[in-house]
């Protein structure tokens, strides 16, 4: 497979101690998740800087993890925009699992409904 260099689409900055901050709560047999939240610099409205994730109230389990069907909503994030979320799992897989893939949907259609109001 070819590696083709895009020049569309967004890139995205997590500073390392926000994903190490992440990884070291994370429980091993537990999939946990959270909110990326961020801004784009003034001069250049393709770079997403992730300035924290937000982990609100979730239950989980190996295979999934259930979170609110709400955004959380605090002032703190008035001034940043939802940019997607992230989640743990036990292991790496070749493929996403089905219910992977539609807990992305969900939390993309409820994040993509938040920014367009």
């Amino acid at each position: 497979m070819d590696f083709v260099l895009q020049e569309t689409g967004y890139t995205y900055i997590m500073p390392k101690n926000i994903l190490k901050k992440f990884i070291c709560i994370a429980d091993l047999r537990t999939q946990i998740s959270g909110y990326m939240y961020g801004i784009s610099p003034p001069d250049n409205p393709q770079v997403k800087e992730i300035r924290c994730i937000v982990m609100p109230p979730q239950w989980g389990t190996h295979q999934q993890v259930h979170l609110p069907s709400a955004l959380p909503e605090h002032d703190f994030l008035n001034d940043l925009e939802p940019l997607g979320w992230m989640h743990t799992q036990p292991n790496e897989l070749p493929q996403l699992l089905p219910q992977v893939l539609l807990s992305s949907i969900l939390q993309f259609v409820c994040l993509y409904s938040i920014t367009r109001q």
